[in-house]
């Protein structure tokens, strides 16, 4: 069957270039990016209803009593402004347009089960640090010691951000599906470990993440690597420039020394902007969570080799090793040499991308001129 009879030349290109122009691998990676897509939107679901419920249960008893309030919806802690900014009342204003005719009928109850995602990734931004130290921050009984808002913060939008790409039927298949679904259960083991065990036990993405095709691999960006080359072999890691733009891609590949590098890490996360000062590193060494120790162990490596700009963008990089192999490293057979020689004869001078099935079937860098 065409599917591009029913998904655009353009939409389905995206695969096509990640199966390297093969269509039946293609239409496989395209079957499989819905099917977890569903299944990561089981688990989002249930993140938001505990998540929210979790947050109704701490602020919903500090609003007025209703014998206060001049109408009864103005004490509803997410349509006031005693606890939202004006800017985040727009969740509320929303959910209240979105019920018409039924919204002065509506208990509240149904409203708040009609606010969007996006008022969840808000509450836990910079401006509400002092509601979450006084009070967000026991929807999270069963939270680490050192934790702190920027940590539920970053879980919260990276699954916002794959809600979004999922109810707009875009592929996922790029993106750090381990550390997504690591997030989801994080934040519902914050909350309740039995609720993340039931989750974890229902949930279909850790069979599917298994059954992973080849072209799901996607693209990789070559980047020249002298120094990071060896950095990377050091602490799993890429560092570059805040700001720096970069295609979607899956995985990383370093050219160092004349030629492509054998492993080919795949992308875990990438963060842009860190701070890359002391304080981020005691910051991320309080917090409790191995992920943080990491970071502040890769800043405090890289000050000492003079990296010292207040603020990088950040790439976590799988290793050789049993689980970087689980979660979708790439190791080629041998390096792949560039056989030009003299001037301008550099294979990449800031950054290339290839299709990881180009990188697996290559033998020399001219092979993969033709892609």
């Amino acid at each position: 069957m065409d599917l591009t009879g029913w998904v655009t030349q353009e939409r389905f290109n995206e695969y096509m270039v990640a199966a390297n122009r093969d269509i039946e691998a293609a239409r496989e990676l395209y079957e499989w990016n819905v099917a977890i897509s569903a299944a990561f939107f089981e688990v989002v679901s249930h993140v938001e209803v505990a998540l929210r419920n979790a947050i109704d249960k701490i602020l919903r008893p500090l609003e007025v009593t209703e014998s206060a309030r001049t109408e009864v919806r103005n004490g509803w802690w997410f349509a006031s402004s005693t606890f939202l900014k004006d800017e985040d009342l727009v969740f509320y204003r929303t959910a209240w347009k979105h019920l018409g005719d039924r919204a002065k009928a509506a208990a509240r109850d149904k409203v708040f089960a009609s606010m969007t995602f996006g008022i969840w990734d808000a509450v836990f931004g910079k401006p509400y640090e002092q509601l979450f130290r006084r009070h967000l921050v026991y929807a999270f009984p069963h939270r680490p010691q050192g934790f702190e808002r920027k940590t539920v913060k970053q879980s919260v939008q990276a699954l916002r951000t794959l809600r979004n790409r999922i109810a707009h039927h875009q592929a996922i298949f790029d993106l750090p599906l381990e550390e997504r679904f690591e997030q989801a259960m994080d934040l519902l083991r914050w909350i309740d470990p039995e609720l993340e065990a039931w989750v974890y036990g229902l949930s279909r993405v850790p069979a599917l993440l298994d059954e992973r095709p080849n072209a799901a691999e996607s693209i990789a960006v070559i980047v020249p690597a002298k120094d990071a080359w060896t950095f990377y072999q050091g602490h799993g890691v890429y560092i570059c420039q805040s700001g720096r733009s970069f295609r979607r891609v899956s995985h990383m590949g370093f050219y160092s020394d004349g030629a492509l590098q054998r492993e080919v890490p795949k992308i875990l996360e990438r963060i842009d902007p860190v701070p890359w000062t002391p304080e981020e590193i005691e910051r991320r060494r309080r917090s409790g969570s191995s992920r943080d120790e990491r970071i502040a162990d890769v800043i405090k490596a890289s000050r000492g080799l003079g990296w010292t700009d207040n603020e990088y963008q950040l790439f976590l990089l799988t290793q050789q090793d049993e689980r970087g192999r689980r979660d979708g490293h790439v190791t080629l057979s041998s390096e792949l040499a560039n056989q030009r020689t003299g001037r301008g004869s550099a294979w990449v001078r800031r950054q290339r991308y290839v299709a990881v099935a180009a990188l697996r079937s290559a033998e020399s860098l001219g092979d993969l001129d033709q892609h």
